[in-house]
């Protein structure tokens, strides 16, 4: 009799490991009957499909942005508003000019850019943008002076590297129009091509079932919140998810402006080879 297996996926960003674990549909849990292929409706599959979109993305900004660089939401002033054919030339158009303004200093653009209708009919596009500066000039003086129709509004990104609410909201207009009942084969954004893509590697794990508590790998801890054992909606297969982060290295005692003292044998041979500093933390 063939061995059961389950599938681990993981997807690293920066200094966190996304993990997921889950049965092949196809041979099911043990104890599980198999459900091979099972049409979904296409309610199912569209709520599906922006999830998952909506996840690569959250990665994509927490692979390329982190703390201090800017989510810009562009607005116009209501005499210079754009018609419908002419807001996406205008907002290339800026893009180009910034980039032209980055390049000249040396600096690379990375950026998503997604645009939103307001309830009154008004565009404004969301905007995430590296920040750069030297002396003389800087990300937000330079978006300040190219956007010409209205006043760009500046949020700095924080420093939980977590941005899945952030990633919901610039897309929320996608999320409208499928809850619509819109078929989106995409999501409404626009990447720069130089952005890092997230890696999802998946294994096959040959074991019967995973631990409820995972074995988190030295160095590491578990990111309080994430673990989740769960059981599909759909097929009642269990699954579990969570993420891991490298634990913050600890400040060194001299580092930190702590006078370590030895209190052994002071004065001999043997107290100064104990109580040396650096060979005590070089054998922990």
């Amino acid at each position: 009799m063939k061995k059961r297996h389950y599938l681990k996926t993981e997807c690293r960003i920066r200094n966190k490991i996304e993990i997921e674990k889950h049965y092949d549909l196809r041979y099911g849990a043990p104890g599980m009957p198999r459900h091979g292929k099972k049409g979904k409706t296409p309610e199912e599959m569209a709520r599906q499909n922006f999830w998952a979109k909506c996840r690569y993305l959250r990665r994509l900004i927490e692979l390329n942005f982190g703390e201090g660089d800017w989510y810009i939401v562009l607005t116009c002033r209501k005499e210079d508003r754009p018609s419908a054919e002419e807001a996406p030339k205008r907002v290339r158009a800026f893009r180009d000019r910034l980039r032209a303004e980055y390049k000249k200093r040396g600096w690379a653009l990375k950026y998503i850019i997604t645009c939103e209708t307001g309830q009154k009919g008004a565009v404004h596009w969301n905007l995430i943008l590296n920040d750069m500066h030297d002396n003389a000039d800087s990300t937000a003086k330079l978006v300040r002076k190219l956007w010409k129709w209205g006043r760009p509004h500046f949020t700095a990104l924080d420093d939980t590297g977590d941005y899945s609410r952030l990633a919901e909201y610039i897309v929320k207009e996608t999320k409208n129009r499928i809850e619509r009942g819109e078929t989106i084969e995409k999501l409404s954004y626009c990447p720069s091509r130089n952005l890092t893509k997230p890696v999802v590697r998946t294994e096959k794990v040959r074991a019967e079932a995973w631990r409820k508590q995972p074995q988190i790998p030295r160095g590491w801890e578990l990111v309080p919140g994430t673990l989740v054992n769960g059981k599909n909606k759909r097929f009642g297969l269990p699954y579990q998810r969570y993420t891991i982060r490298k634990k913050a290295e600890k400040e060194e005692p001299h580092e930190a402006g702590r006078h370590l003292h030895n209190r052994r044998n002071k004065g001999t041979r043997k107290g100064k080879r104990k109580g040396n500093v650096h060979n005590a933390h070089k054998k922990e």
